[in-house]
């Protein structure tokens, strides 16, 4: 990923993960308990704690991204037990370079979470949610096809859509929560490993 909007002057210009939340005008409960909620394995913290240098980690998104909600406290989780990451969170709609930099590598969605290195060159880039979730969700999807038709209606509002859509929109962060505690998690943290070369043996990149 070259020229990748983030230097180390940029980097000081993100928020804080409790700035974030502080900012947040939706999902913001939630956000906090689940910040507060979200433990990892003692066998997640002993893979990460062999991380042997300092990291940045960016991670691009929006207060409303329902996946934002799953999985920043298990970002957050696995920073703080590693001693060496530090986490800023870049708001997609403020942050223009970023998001057309993304853009250019193929990355619509968000939330993305890039590693930076002590020189702010960008490693490794864990994009969305884990694999296994997009299975729960189209199962979901398949099983609630009015959220799709409601949102192709040309004839409704946006604010319209979204109060047809809020019941069973939050049903499905109820869902999501579950999924995660299941396995979700788990696979988050396997992967956010892997990336990092931290899933066997090894100090990692």
């Amino acid at each position: 990923m070259s020229n990748f909007p983030i230097d180390r002057e940029t980097w000081q210009k993100g928020l804080t993960v409790e700035e974030f939340v502080e900012s947040m005008t939706q999902h913001q409960e939630p956000m906090r308990r689940r910040l507060e909620q979200v433990r990892l394995q003692p066998q997640e913290i002993a893979q990460i704690q062999k991380l042997d240098r300092r990291l940045y980690l960016a991670v691009m998104t929006e207060d409303w991204c329902s996946d934002c909600l799953m999985v920043l406290p298990i970002l957050v989780k696995l920073a703080q037990a590693s001693g060496k990451i530090e986490v800023k969170v870049f708001i997609r709609r403020e942050w223009p370079a970023l998001r057309s930099f993304y853009q250019s590598q193929d990355i619509p969605s968000i939330p993305v979470a890039t590693f930076l290195d002590d020189q702010f060159q960008p490693l490794v880039t864990w994009i969305e949610r884990p694999r296994a979730a997009h299975h729960r969700l189209a199962e979901w999807k398949l099983a609630h096809p009015e959220v799709e038709q409601i949102r192709r209606r040309a004839d409704l509002s946006s604010e319209e859509k979204r109060q047809l859509l809020k019941e069973v929109l939050d049903q499905l962060l109820v869902e999501m929560e579950e999924w995660y505690a299941e396995e979700l998690q788990s696979e988050t943290v396997r992967e956010i490993l892997e990336l990092l070369g931290l899933e066997s043996v090894g100090s990692g990149i």
